[in-house]
C-alpha cells in the first residue's frame, strides 16, 4: 500500500484510542486566521454588500483592502481578503471591453432592426427579459 509499518501502527493506535475519528480527523496545520470568521461576517461582508455605507459606489478587492486597513484598522493582506471572500462564495468579476464589430454598418442595421422586437418582448407578460449584466451568466457558448 506504500505506507510504512510505523504509519500503520500509528493508525491502529489512533483507531483504538478514538475510533474512526482518530484516524480521519486531524486539525489543519498552519497559522491561525488573522481575522476570526465572525469578524469577517460582521465587519467586512456588510460593507462589501453595501458600498454606500462607506461612501463608495462599488468595490475592488484592492480598494476594499486599503479601506479596511485605513478605516477599520484591520491588519489584513490582499491575498487573505481574497481567500476570505472565496470562503463566502464571492467570485472574481473581470469587466471586459466589447470588441468592435468587423462590419459596423451591418451591426448598426441589425441593432436597429432588433430594437422594435425587444420593445415587444418587454411588453409581453409571458416573457422575462434579462440583459447580459443582470443575468449572472456570460454569453459565451
Amino acid at each position: 500500500m506504500g505506507i510504512s509499518e510505523r504509519c500503520l501502527q500509528l493508525w491502529v493506535k489512533r483507531f483504538n484510542d478514538s475510533g474512526i475519528d482518530g484516524v480521519t480527523y486531524r486539525p489543519k496545520s498552519g497559522r491561525l486566521r488573522s481575522i476570526p470568521i465572525e469578524d469577517v461576517q460582521s465587519k467586512i461582508l456588510p460593507v462589501l454588500n453595501d458600498p454606500s455605507s462607506a461612501d463608495r459606489h462599488h468595490w475592488t478587492v484592492v480598494s476594499l483592502c486599503g479601506w479596511l486597513k485605513s478605516e477599520r484598522k484591520l491588519n489584513i493582506s490582499y491575498r487573505t481578503l481574497v481567500r476570505y471572500l472565496h470562503e463566502h462564495n464571492y467570485g472574481r468579476r473581470i469587466p471586459r471591453l466589447i470588441p468592435e464589430p468587423p462590419n459596423k454598418d451591418k451591426w448598426t442595421q441589425q441593432r436597429n432592426e432588433f430594437i422594435p422586437k425587444l420593445l415587444d418582448l418587454l411588453k409581453d407578460p409571458q416573457v422575462d427579459v434579462f440583459f447580459g449584466d443582470e443575468s449572472g451568466f456570460e454569453g459565451d457558448p
